[in-house]
C-alpha cells in the first residue's frame, strides 16, 4: 500500500514539474512555442512615427546567413503593409563587427545606404574581397563611385559614434546571441534557426504583425 502511495506522490510531482516546464516554455514561445520568443521587457520601438509597427533586423556583412537573408526581406519589404516599419540595425559583438557598423551609419549619413549596403554585401560574399576595416572599405565603395573623402570623414565622426554607442545598447536590450535576427514591435524576437528557415522567418515576421493588428 506505501509503495503504490509513493508511486502516485511521485507521479504527480513528475506531472507538477513537466507542468511548470510547459508554462515557462509557453511564455518564451507565446504561440505554442513555435518560431520566436518574447522580450522581457519590451523594448520602445526606435522610430516614432505613424506606422503600427516596427520591424527591425539584425544583421552583420561579414555573416554568410545574412547574406542569404537579404533577398527574402528585400522581397518582404517591396510587399509589406504600408503602416510597417522597416528599419535595420548593424549588430556589433567585436571589434570587427565595428568596422562594418560604422561603414553602415557613415553611408547612411551620406543618403548613399541602399547602394552601399548592395555593395558590401556582394563585395565580401559574392567578390571574396576582405572588406574588413576603413581603407579597404573606403577604396572598394570609391571604385563604385561612392565619395572616399566623406565616407571616411563620416567614419570616424561623432554622429557615427552616437549611432554606435546605441547599436551596442539595442544588441543588449534585444538580448540576441547572433544573426540574422528580427524584432517585431520591440516585443518579440526571432531568427531563420528558431523560425525553421528564411521563408519561415518571413512568415514568421508576417504573422507578428498580423498577431499585434488584432
Amino acid at each position: 500500500m506505501m509503495n503504490k502511495i509513493l508511486k502516485v506522490t511521485g507521479f504527480l510531482a513528475l506531472l507538477m514539474i513537466t507542468s511548470a516546464a510547459m508554462a515557462a516554455d509557453s511564455h518564451n514561445h507565446p504561440q505554442g512555442g513555435q518560431g520566436y520568443t518574447s522580450l522581457d521587457p519590451a523594448v520602445p520601438r526606435l522610430v516614432e512615427n505613424d506606422a503600427r509597427h516596427e520591424v527591425v533586423e539584425l544583421f552583420w556583412y561579414g555573416c554568410s546567413h545574412c547574406f542569404d537573408f537579404e533577398p527574402h526581406i528585400k522581397k518582404w519589404k517591396q510587399e509589406k503593409a504600408e503602416d510597417i516599419n522597416f528599419v535595420r540595425v548593424p549588430a556589433i559583438f567585436n571589434a570587427r563587427w565595428e568596422q562594418h557598423a560604422r561603414a553602415y551609419y557613415a553611408l547612411e549619413i551620406m543618403d548613399q545606404l541602399e547602394q552601399g549596403h548592395e555593395l558590401l554585401f556582394s563585395g565580401i560574399h559574392e567578390q571574396g574581397r576582405g572588406l574588413h576595416d576603413l581603407d579597404s572599405m573606403a577604396r572598394f565603395l570609391a571604385a563604385n563611385d561612392i565619395d572616399e573623402a566623406k565616407f571616411r570623414e563620416n567614419f570616424a565622426s561623432f554622429a557615427v559614434e552616437t549611432k554606435i554607442n546605441r547599436a551596442k545598447q539595442l544588441i543588449r536590450q534585444y538580448q540576441v546571441t547572433g544573426v540574422p535576427a528580427v524584432i517585431v514591435d520591440g516585443e518579440y524576437k526571432t531568427s531563420a534557426s528558431e523560425a525553421g528557415g528564411y521563408e519561415q522567418l518571413v512568415g514568421i515576421i508576417n504573422e507578428l504583425t498580423a498577431k499585434n493588428s488584432e
